[in-house]
């Protein structure tokens, strides 16, 4: 098994999804790259298609811009879209670290 740690942004959060018994969340993560290209300081953007699993307990706190460190099984997929190669990461999630404050789910 491939365990990885990600440190990133919380983007988009789908609604949650039944899929037999069990439920899923899935979310994105940006994780920003900081490098120097000609003398120019650049950051590059990865997304991280995500997948969590029976954590309804901490779904609600799961939302777009929360800073997270999460532990995972990384996949990787590739497809053609309108004639270019598109490749998509996916970390199907272990762990979950809230990295800034959190606010619970609004009643």
């Amino acid at each position: 098994m491939n365990t990885s740690i990600i440190s990133g942004n919380i983007g988009s959060v789908k609604d949650v999804a039944t899929v037999g018994n069990s439920k899923v969340l899935n979310f994105t993560v940006a994780v920003n790259k900081h490098f120097t290209k000609d003398e120019k300081k650049v950051t590059e953007t990865i997304w991280y298609d995500c997948a969590l699993w029976n954590r309804e307990n901490i779904y609600p706190f799961l939302k777009q811009g929360t800073h997270v460190l999460i532990q995972g099984e990384i996949s990787a997929r590739a497809y053609l879209k309108d004639e270019k190669a598109v490749a998509v990461l996916t970390c199907t999630v272990d762990t979950v670290e809230f990295l800034s404050k959190i606010e619970g789910p609004k009643e």
